[in-house]
């Protein structure tokens, strides 16, 4: 849900308006944690399934 929002959030600063620098780095930390935590959630449902 969280990496959705930042995803929405990026492309509406692509299309729609210019977002301030300090947002979009933000934005990019958040998406990299949450890509972060989401690839370590399903590897290791994936292990334990297994």
């Amino acid at each position: 849900m969280i990496l959705d929002l930042s995803i929405l959030l990026w492309t509406a600063g692509r299309i729609f308006f210019t977002l301030p620098g300090w947002a979009v780095r933000a934005n990019g930390a958040v998406m990299l944690t949450a890509m972060s935590l989401l690839t370590f959630a399903s590897i290791r449902l994936k292990v334990k399934n297994s």
